[in-house]
């Protein structure tokens, strides 16, 4: 009974202290470093709060929000069509989307290729929510 009480105390441990090994795939980057991959979307997105648009939309809250829901801005067939299904850009979502966007959303007029690197996809996410604050 000892031995049980131990593995559960080490389990809570971890969760207490936000162990990485229990951070979802998208949690845990770096925003500084964000900031810098930020700069290969920056020719076709802001972040600003109230920013506009450019070749593609506004980022600016993108965290939690629904799929083609900015204002003023004119998506793809292929990314309304997806909006419709229910897409939401969870972390979840925002990690695969931007490992391979064509692959994520068929179709999406979206030509940036992807971030290959796991932990590029989680400083730029990491940057885009410090980015909305």
């Amino acid at each position: 009974m000892a031995h049980m009480t131990s593995k559960y105390a080490l389990l809570l441990s971890l969760i207490l202290a936000g162990s990485p090994a229990l951070a979802a795939d998208w949690e845990g980057g770096d925003a500084a470093k964000g900031e810098k991959i930020f700069k290969k979307c920056q020719s076709c997105h802001t972040v600003e709060k109230d920013g506009g648009h450019r070749i593609g939309p506004n980022l600016h809250g993108i965290l939690n929000s629904k799929a083609a829901a900015k204002p003023g801005y004119s998506y793809s067939p292929a990314m309304k069509a997806k909006a419709a299904e229910g897409l939401v850009w969870t972390g979840q979502e925002l990690h695969a989307y931007l490992e391979k966007p064509q692959a994520h959303v068929p179709r999406t007029t979206m030509s940036f290729i992807g971030l290959k690197k796991p932990e590029d996809r989680r400083d730029l996410i990491a940057y885009l929510i410090e980015a909305s604050k």
